[in-house]
């Protein structure tokens, strides 16, 4: 199958935030309890929120299309940690129906690519403990465990840190 990756646009929120809820719903599945994941929903102020963002420059973002239609998305920009210094992959989902097609790969491709460009040396990322699926991606993309973790508070998981040199272009 075929796609496109493009910049993310503030017009794209709403869609972003539906591809997020709709692969935590099956990637989370094992991970986080199945009545919180029914009870998401698309809520707008993260939707208008998401638009802030991204129209203030502060957060990048890339969006994959197949015939025009979103199915993945990347966010990142610099680090949320204070001390972490760097860049940081905020968000990286794909639609079920795109896992293992690549397009995650190329994602993932085009934001290090863009975060390398800003002259920082180096890229973290927060991964959920128990989201095997995604360490591999991540340890097969090159990121490396930091030794980082902290716990989110609801529902109550364990998050660790990995983190990737960057080479500039």
């Amino acid at each position: 199958m075929s796609y496109e990756i493009r910049s993310a646009h503030p017009e794209d929120a709403a869609v972003i935030e539906e591809v997020r809820l709709a692969t935590w719903r099956v990637a989370y599945r094992d991970v986080m309890p199945a009545d919180h994941l029914a009870s998401l929903e698309v809520r707008p102020e993260v939707v208008r929120n998401r638009a802030e963002v991204l129209r203030s420059g502060r957060v990048s973002g890339l969006v994959a299309e197949v015939r025009g239609e979103v199915r993945g998305f990347a966010l990142y920009g610099p680090s949320r940690d204070e001390d972490v210094p760097g860049m940081e992959v905020y968000a990286i989902y794909v639609l079920p129906d795109e896992f293992s097609t690549g397009m995650g790969r190329a994602l993932m491709t085009a934001a290090v690519e863009d975060l390398a460009a800003s002259g920082h040396g180096e890229a973290g990322l927060w991964v959920l403990a128990a989201n095997a699926r995604a360490r591999r991606f991540y340890e097969r993309f090159g990121f490396t465990p930091s030794g980082r973790a902290k716990m989110l508070p609801d529902p109550p998981l364990e998050e660790v840190h990995y983190r990737l040199a960057l080479t500039a272009p």
